[in-house]
């Protein structure tokens, strides 16, 4: 007596869904990457107008504040990266922000030559600043802006 020579495999049916739940895996990171580089998009772009607003009102105190803001988004960032997930554009400019914030506000706060040592290093990180906010609208699918104000605002100091 003969037996069939029919084969069936398991491994074919198995393919299909494990095919499907990897897409939809794939599909969710990416709609969260995309959610979390909106939100440090707003953040850094909110940050700027009142960097900005600050630095013409000589206000340090609102530029600490700002600064520290922008500190949680940084942190957040290094933890990213400590996980293996990438680093954003708008993470960078959020740091190039930071400094800027930092520096214009001790700049502030000192006199003589600290002051305008500080002020040029807060000029320097707002050109950075100018830079990586370009790359992060390009990466956000956002227009591109000038972003001059903050470097507007430490001129007029």
């Amino acid at each position: 007596m003969q037996q069939p020579k029919r084969r069936f495999t398991v491994m074919g049916l198995a393919f299909g869904p494990a095919a499907f739940s990897l897409a939809l895996c794939v599909a969710s990171a990416s709609a969260q990457e995309a959610s979390q580089l909106e939100g440090v998009y707003r953040k850094v772009s909110a940050a700027e107008a009142a960097i900005a607003k600050s630095i013409g009102a000589g206000d340090s105190r609102q530029l600490s504040r700002t600064g520290s803001e922008l500190g949680r988004v940084i942190e957040a960032a290094l933890k990213r990266r400590d996980e293996g997930q990438a680093v954003s554009a708008c993470d960078m400019a959020a740091h190039s922000l930071a400094y800027v914030a930092v520096s214009a506000a001790d700049g502030l706060a000192n006199k003589g030559e600290a002051r305008k040592v500080l002020i040029e290093d807060a000029r320097a990180a707002a050109s950075d600043f100018r830079k990586d906010m370009a790359a992060c609208e390009k990466q956000a699918g956002k227009k591109t802006g000038s972003h001059t104000s903050v470097e507007k605002a430490l001129r007029a100091l």
